[in-house]
């Protein structure tokens, strides 16, 4: 590389690295990022002088970066701006189109459409580009379907994709044609207001790891088949896509499951893996009939990995057709994090039955409630009030309460956790927003007060920023 006086070091040491310069890529990508934005944004009327001085004296440098180093940054870049890195030099005429993503998004909507139309800007970029293409975004506002979309879809190389995102943001669903289904590199899909039925024979995505589906009409029985046929799946959203009578899942490489909608049951067939789970539900239609709770922990239960759950309290709530005893006959040994969310504490049977629930997760180390109370429902604080402390809390250390409103309910709910908690380490109430007047000072003098099995264990409020040591019931506070 041809050494300059005044060179920056962050350039120097670009150049010295060679193909590992992308390690040290961030040290310098915002002076590169600067020189960039500084041309792409020169008008017009610019004066031809000023540009070809600052083209010799800088473009050069950045002509001189390595191939890999220059993707990146390009990569870094709005698509607006990598497309006018083209008046950089005669050298660069051509670059933006060899850049691996190609990004159409709510930045390009803003700094680039104005008042062009979207179609044949895309059209134009996805025929002039060169090389490999590894990412292909299109999310646009108000994008409704068209046939254009199908068009550009099989314009995308098929044999080097790896990300695709489709986001049709208005309008009806957009039926996806079966030329999707031609990318067998793809590493992450995600769907947004779409149709996906796959073809009979289709093989799957042998190599996707990341599937992301939100508003998508699906088949039920096909998505059985087609989830199994991707099997180094390791990230699964379902966001608001069809209702399903029964969710199957064959993915033995599935980390990570997220789920909001509705479905009667769930089945995981072969999922060892599987670590953390979300379910929240769209809809009370999931409770006709009263083994839903039941037969859902159970197919909780059969999961061998599974350590992070969050799930809505309600639920969990056909267990008290099952008069919601001590502990369920099946346990959880392994769920270490749970976090329930929407906790009615006006409502016995969702109190029961969480209690029953937490105690049937032995092992649970960290717990988080977040509240959701209106009314003051006595007959709930007299069943938590008789309560017992329970042993197979010994290994919680982390309790998080929510919206808390000091109810007597909650209060009751917080002193049978401190009195079954032996291994609790701190406890966090976060009161709700305008329901508490001082605050929740009021409420933490009080817990103080409660009994607590650990004796280490801390009460504090984050928004009050004080810490009460339950160490020794003098009201000592800890900054």
């Amino acid at each position: 590389m041809r050494s300059r006086p005044g060179r920056p070091e962050c350039v120097e040491a670009c150049g010295a690295v060679g193909n590992d310069g992308v390690a040290r890529f961030r040290d310098y990508s915002e002076f590169i990022f600067s020189v960039f934005l500084s041309y792409s944004l020169l008008e017009p009327c610019s004066s031809f002088i000023t540009m070809k001085t600052v083209a010799r004296t800088e473009t050069d440098l950045l002509t001189d970066l390595p191939n890999n180093i220059i993707e990146n940054i390009l990569g870094c870049l709005p698509l607006r701006d990598v497309v006018r890195t083209s008046i950089l030099s005669r050298e660069w005429r051509h670059k933006w189109a060899s850049c691996p993503d190609i990004v159409f998004d709510f930045w390009f909507d803003q700094m680039f459409l104005g008042g062009h139309q979207l179609e044949p800007l895309v059209y134009q970029i996805l025929k002039l580009h060169k090389g490999p293409l590894l990412k292909f975004v299109l999310q646009v506002p108000d994008l409704k379907s068209n046939p254009d979309i199908d068009e550009w879809v099989r314009l995308l190389p098929n044999n080097t994709l790896q990300e695709l995102t489709l986001h049709v943001s208005r309008g009806e669903a957009h039926r996806l044609s079966s030329h999707l289904l031609s990318f067998q590199h793809l590493r992450n899909l995600r769907l947004y207001n779409c149709v996906l039925d796959p073809l009979l024979g289709f093989k799957g995505f042998s190599k996707l790891v990341n599937l992301e589906l939100q508003r998508v009409v699906l088949v039920p029985e096909s998505f059985t088949t087609f989830i199994a046929s991707c099997p180094a799946v390791e990230r699964l959203r379902l966001i608001h896509c069809t209702s399903f009578d029964c969710l199957e899942l064959t993915s033995p490489k599935l980390k990570y499951f997220e789920f909001n909608g509705v479905f009667k049951s769930v089945s995981f067939k072969n999922c060892p893996v599987l670590k953390d789970i979300k379910l929240t539900f769209s809809s009370m239609e999931f409770k006709r009939g009263n083994f839903f709770s039941i037969d859902l922990v159970k197919s909780l239960s059969c999961l061998p990995a599974l350590e992070d759950l969050q799930l809505q309290a309600y639920a969990l709530e056909d267990l008290v057709e099952h008069e919601a005893p001590n502990r369920l006959p099946i346990s959880l040994n392994t769920l270490k994090n749970l976090h329930l969310s929407d906790m009615y504490f006006e409502k016995i049977q969702e109190s029961s039955c969480a209690i029953c629930f937490i105690r049937s997760c032995p092992n649970l180390q960290r717990l988080n409630i977040t509240a959701f109370t209106f009314d003051v429902v006595d007959a709930v604080a007299d069943f938590l009030r008789s309560q017992t402390s329970s042993e197979s809390l010994a290994h919680l250390k982390t309790v998080k309460m929510q919206l808390f409103s000091g109810i007597e309910a909650e209060m009751e709910f917080v002193k049978y956790l401190l009195a079954s908690a032996t291994a609790l380490e701190e406890m966090a109430i976060t009161p709700q927003t305008g329901s508490i007047a001082d605050g929740g000072e009021s409420i933490l003098n009080e817990l103080k007060q409660y009994p607590r099995a650990s004796p280490s264990a801390e009460i504090f409020s984050p928004r009050a920023s004080e810490i009460l040591c339950s160490g020794n019931n003098n009201g000592s506070k800890h900054v």
